[in-house]
């Protein structure tokens, strides 16, 4: 299929298997919290870097869920 790919990372697992995009990630971080915890850039980037290599396999990709909380 052509067109742009496109990759989403959410906190709610449950309504990401809804929508069913072709790439994504899950974490268990808190609502608005969604790329890691306030000023802990380190964890932010893992979650961004995570999302954005989803861009190089082909889609459909099966949910990823990473293993990021909010302790």
């Amino acid at each position: 299929m052509n067109g742009i790919a496109t990759t989403i990372t959410a906190w709610h697992a449950g309504i990401i298997r809804w929508a069913n995009p072709p790439r994504a990630t899950t974490t268990k971080l808190k609502r608005g919290s969604t790329l890691g915890r306030p000023h802990d850039s380190a964890q932010q980037k893992r979650i961004l870097d995570a999302t954005l290599a989803l861009l190089a396999e082909d889609a459909p990709v099966p949910l990823v869920a990473l293993a990021e909380t909010m302790e």
